[in-house]
């Protein structure tokens, strides 16, 4: 009798742990989720212009593995598709495009599809050759590319993660860039 009480308490517990875990993780997400801003297949999950970071948007980072953006000093975007949101693939050519970007320091990195490894895949705006109008123009391929150009290397499919340092003291990203567009052109 107390060993079957004892298995009914512990089934008890390892379910409702279970349990617990699910649904803290369905609406870390969901919540998270709801603060996107962005543009196009860029995405970014801050908490408006709020002083204190939402604790659901810091769990969103942390459950994958990274620390949360400095709040208000640095804006993190990420892409996992490009414009017409086909995903990512390494073996197609890309251009990222768009006007200059409006921050006093930024980087293109290049991840794994999680996005959640460091990646030594990157560009940042001090190596960037502006384009004659001033606008940006980076190149994803296999093959090198006249300009600014970034080597997938041995990536299969990747996501795009953008870092902003915008110097103003902001935290709403929308307020901040206007994001470079992501255009698919030949795919091997």
């Amino acid at each position: 009798m107390r060993l079957g009480s004892l298995v009914k308490a512990v089934s008890i517990l390892f379910f409702g742990g279970v349990i617990g875990i699910v649904t803290a993780q369905w609406s870390i997400e969901r919540s998270a989720t709801a603060m996107t801003g962005g543009g196009g297949p860029w995405k970014s999950w801050f908490s408006g212009t709020a002083s204190i970071r939402n604790p659901y948007v810091n769990a969103h980072y942390l459950m994958f593995g990274r620390l949360p953006p400095a709040l208000g000093q640095e804006l993190l975007f990420e892409a996992r598709r490009d414009d017409d949101g086909s995903a990512l693939d390494a073996d197609c050519d890309y251009v990222i495009q768009g006007p200059r970007l409006s921050a006093r320091w930024w980087q293109l990195a290049l991840a794994d599809d999680d996005a959640t490894q460091p990646s030594a895949i990157t560009f940042t705006s001090q190596r960037l050759i502006s384009e004659t109008d001033g606008s940006l123009r980076i190149t994803i391929s296999r093959t090198p590319k006249a300009g600014n150009w970034i080597n997938p290397g041995d990536l299969s499919s990747f996501a795009l993660v953008l870092k902003l340092r915008p110097g103003s003291g902001l935290n709403n990203p929308a307020s901040v860039v206007m994001l470079p567009r992501i255009k698919r052109e030949a795919c091997s």
